[in-house]
């Protein structure tokens, strides 16, 4: 984005008088609220926030304390090119160093504590699983190209494991995108074609995670609660515990129009009446909707509920009634395929826990990231956070996540499915993997482990058309904009923070017809020396022959594709992030 585009908006007319309505307190709904108070001008007190949790955050929730556990449902990847996301925290202030925003905290935290794995593929007992290649055939990675260059609308309902061959599934490179991102064989290749475009710069650190960032604590505590905090100052709304269940919509010049909201807390239900000009912001899915927590020695009961499933029914009422709304029955149609485990190990008082994984893998905790075993039948990754996880936690507690992808497959030492298990089962099978299995009395006398099971969790790679997800704001409607991880955003991925905060930048913008461009994507792909590193690194080569280009040469031109060649070879490689600010110190 050019500095020239970096301008204060002006007021829109009659903004004053104008009510937003937000469904979904999660990081988009909450960004839209942030968008609304900086850049519309919109009056805090005109903004109502519900979501039907008391808790705030969505799926970046957090709670617990050192006495009954910490809990985290999960955890995402952050990079320095989601850009929508680091133009909102460049003005969220931090809430724990005055004059400071959160963007200025976690750019330091991670300029003085990087992620860089020495190893992140184990076996049993932190044996280390090859990872001097990627374990490509060569039909695999045409494969690979040919997806990357085929257009989505001919991939529409198409799964990965209908495109690739079954070596794919056994390779170093398979094990790292589905420990990092959760995909699944019978995910939907269309997602999987834009997470390889979208991160195709990220490629060459896929090994260390250099290119991943951290917050300087959870990201509840470092990114929901700021924001939550900077929209209360600007008297923004927040009604908890309150679910939106139905709209009412009315003919307005051959569009829909929501005239009324149907509330529903407890037993009360409530009707909202909207004005011509007031606009609803609706969170149309949640990962996390229908979790359910266990505990140590209590397994979560996994809601398979399809008649109540919050924001994904409302999405199915309010498609029936207008069309191009998309097809919310596409995510949801089944849990026991988009679920997976997650479990957060509150270790108290035995520090040698902590200092065994580092031994073993040779990262400090804190600098590892997503750490797989990949002949665990859950497939379990763990991440070993910089310590503290949040600002109450003392000294002497140190907290660890991890998930089973496959938890719906039965352990290796505790014979049972991953989501029909208690928190101290899952927490043994983690320590047989870990080779701990003799220690394993002494070490859960330490710890707290609960477990949480997500039915929704990976639903938004589930096989899809490109018309299933809404347009942001839909033709068909004036006062109805769609925000999140179910929404259609041309060239960017699902399963981001960056996601969510795109949704809502853009839905604000364009509602409110405001004169600033929408902080533009990172398209990394047009950068050659970004796919020249990105194919030499798939390929394992140093440098590239013509064989490796893709087989489309039907005039037989070998000389000129050689030309083309030696000039690739010969383009400098791109300058790593942090390999660029240490230049600018």
């Amino acid at each position: 984005m050019r500095n020239y585009d970096r301008v204060n908006t002006r007021k829109p007319e009659g903004i004053d008088s104008k009510n937003a309505y937000i469904i979904g307190g999660g990081i988009a709904g909450l960004s839209a609220a942030a968008f609304l108070v900086r850049d519309a001008h919109m009056p805090g007190k005109n903004i109502t926030i519900y979501d039907s949790l008391d808790v705030f955050g969505g799926s970046m929730d957090a709670c617990g304390n050192a006495q009954t556990g910490y809990i985290s449902r999960g955890e995402r990847e952050l990079e320095p090119y989601m850009e929508c996301l680091w133009d909102l925290f460049g003005s969220i202030p931090s809430l724990y160093e005055e004059g400071r925003t959160v963007l200025d905290e976690t750019r330091e935290c991670n300029k003085n504590y990087e992620i860089d794995s020495k190893h992140r593929l184990w076996e049993k007992g932190f044996v280390p699983h090859n990872e001097t290649t990627f374990g490509l055939t060569k039909e695999v990675e045409e494969q690979m190209i040919k997806m990357v260059l085929t257009p989505e609308e001919e991939l529409e309902d198409v799964t990965i494991e209908q495109w690739f061959s079954p070596e794919y599934f056994k390779s170093q490179l398979w094990y790292y995108w589905c420990a990092m991102l959760a995909f699944q064989p019978y995910h939907s290749l269309i997602e999987m074609k834009r997470y390889t475009t979208r991160f195709m710069h990220q490629l060459h650190l896929i090994r260390s995670l250099r290119g991943i960032l951290r917050t300087k604590y959870d990201q509840y505590n470092s990114l929901i609660l700021p924001l939550q905090k900077y929209l209360q100052d600007h008297g923004v709304q927040f009604v908890g515990g309150t679910s939106v269940v139905d709209m009412d919509f009315e003919d307005d010049d051959h569009k829909k129009r929501v005239t009324k909201l149907y509330l529903k807390k407890g037993n009360q239900e409530e009707v909202v009446s909207l004005k011509k000009e007031d606009a609803v912001f609706f969170t149309n899915g949640s990962m996390t909707q229908n979790s359910t927590r266990g505990s140590m020695h209590e397994a979560p009961v996994m809601n398979k509920d399809q008649t109540y499933k919050g924001c994904f029914t409302l999405w199915e009422r309010i498609a029936e009634k207008c069309p191009h709304l998309g097809h919310p029955q596409k995510f949801t149609f089944s849990p026991e395929k988009s679920n997976f485990v997650s479990c957060t190990v509150t270790v108290k008082d035995y520090p040698q826990f902590f200092k065994y994984l580092e031994e073993k893998t040779g990262n400090k905790t804190g600098k590892g990231g997503a750490t797989t075993f990949v002949d665990s039948p859950w497939f379990i990754t763990y991440g070993a956070a910089l310590q503290p996880t949040c600002p109450s936690q003392p000294e002497n507690v140190d907290v660890l996540w991890f998930y089973g992808l496959h938890s719906n497959e039965k352990g290796t030492y505790i014979q049972k499915p991953m989501n029909e298990c208690t928190g101290e089962e899952i927490l043994k099978e983690f320590l047989y993997y870990c080779g701990l299995e003799d220690q394993m009395d002494e070490i859960i006398s330490h710890a707290i482990a609960i477990p949480t099971v997500m039915p929704y969790i990976t639903s938004q790679f589930m096989p899809r058309q490109i018309k299933d997800r809404p347009e942001i704001i839909p033709d068909t409607v004036t006062n109805l904009a769609f925000i999140g991880q179910f929404v259609e955003l041309e060239g960017d991925v699902v399963f981001t923070v960056e996601t969510s905060v795109r949704t809502a930048m853009t839905a604000v913008y364009k509602m409110y017809h405001l004169d600033k461009p929408i902080v533009p994507l990172f398209k990394g792909q047009y950068d050659i020396r970004m796919m020249t590193i990105a194919l030499k690194t798939m390929l394992g080569k140093n440098q590239i022959e013509v064989s490796d280009l893709p087989k489309v040469n039907p005039l037989k031109i070998n000389h000129l594709l050689k030309q083309v060649v030696d000039g690739i070879n010969a383009i400098p490689p791109v300058p790593e992030y942090y390999a660029e600010r240490e230049e600018n110190k």
